[in-house]
């Protein structure tokens, strides 16, 4: 049996429509010259690992530099036209389980002319949309994973917690993983539960073991990728990034540490640096009576102390705080 021959969109995420949403920018797709058909099976997946129900969409379709024209139900068709309002083609949907609807093109002239389509919600709901395009009926239904591909675990010597992946079928297939539960995904994560069939629009998820760490100086813990086997030909989205270690919790020490350190070399500094004569009044009278009576009181009396009998004046005010004479 040959490889299906398909196009899925959007290469990167789904499109994501809020409630609300203007219509999405247009996603150009590619209809061979020759062709006669094409078909567009489309998901509208919902963010509960499950169909989101009746979900009213509008979905629009147009030819070369031609207006958009929405897509109806079936048994109702819409013309096509390109820019010299010449018909090349006619299109109509129809509803699937699960929230997939399958869109029929049927080209009256076929030609090289660039396709593209548009998607708006009208759904009281947030959509996520993929859709895949192909010749042919059956290769447009293709399953795609959506998980969180990068763990990492932060262990005590000796103990470590599972790692549980989440996995969406965001595909217009039912997605299956092939790697069985007890497969060792290396460096010590095994695969210890798989949910084996996905269907679309709903979720599984994957049980990883993870190696306790050793506890020892040095210990860098463990890291793999691992690439799933299952029926998508997207590797990359279906490779997994798992890490554990105690790096973590040591930094968190060390770096309390430098801290502490730093604080007691900073306040050894300004003792060191600031002498004993230029204090700052504060530091001694943190409530002073009035501005000449704490700074008189702050002063030191190496440097601030007038003998009273130079200063018989001041013997009732400011010489009160100072030291007496030697």
């Amino acid at each position: 049996m040959a490889d299906p021959v398909f196009q899925m969109y959007p290469e990167e995420e789904p499109l994501r429509l809020a409630v609300g949403s203007p219509p999405s920018t247009p996603v150009a797709f590619v209809v061979g010259a020759q062709l006669t058909s094409v078909f567009l099976r489309l998901i509208k997946a919902g963010t509960k690992c499950a169909p989101p129900g009746e979900s009213a969409v509008v979905i629009e379709l147009r030819a070369g530099e031609g207006d958009f024209v929405p897509v109806p139900r079936e048994p109702d068709t819409v013309t096509i036209n390109d820019t010299s309002l010449t018909p090349v083609a006619t299109a109509s949907w129809l509803p699937e389980p699960r929230g997939v609807i399958l869109i029929r093109v049927d080209i009256t002239k076929p030609s090289d002319m660039p396709w593209e389509m548009r998607i708006t919600n009208k759904a009281p709901v947030e959509l996520l949309f993929v859709w895949v395009v192909s010749d042919l009926d059956e290769d447009t239904r293709q399953p795609r994973i959506l998980m969180e591909r990068s763990h990492s675990r932060v262990a005590l010597p000796g103990a470590s917690d599972d790692i549980v992946v989440n996995v969406a079928n965001v595909g217009t297939g039912d997605l299956t993983i092939d790697t069985p539960a007890g497969t060792d995904l290396g460096d010590g994560f095994v695969l210890d539960e798989v949910t084996p069939t996905v269907p679309v629009n709903g979720c599984g998820h994957l049980t990883i073991h993870v190696p306790p760490v050793g506890g020892i100086p040095f210990d860098a813990g463990h890291s793999t990728d691992f690439t799933l086997e299952a029926n998508t030909r997207d590797e990359e989205q279906r490779t997994l990034h798992l890490s554990v270690s105690e790096k973590f919790g040591k930094e968190k020490e060390k770096e309390k540490e430098g801290k502490e350190k730093e604080g007691k070399d900073v306040k050894d500094k300004e003792q060191k640096d600031t002498p004993h004569e230029l204090m700052m009044v504060g530091d001694l009278f943190p409530t002073p009576l009035s501005p000449v009576v704490a700074w008189a009181g702050a002063a030191s009396p190496h440097v601030h102390f007038i003998p009273r009998e130079l200063r018989p004046d001041l013997s009732t005010s400011a010489l009160v705080h100072e030291d007496p004479a030697p």
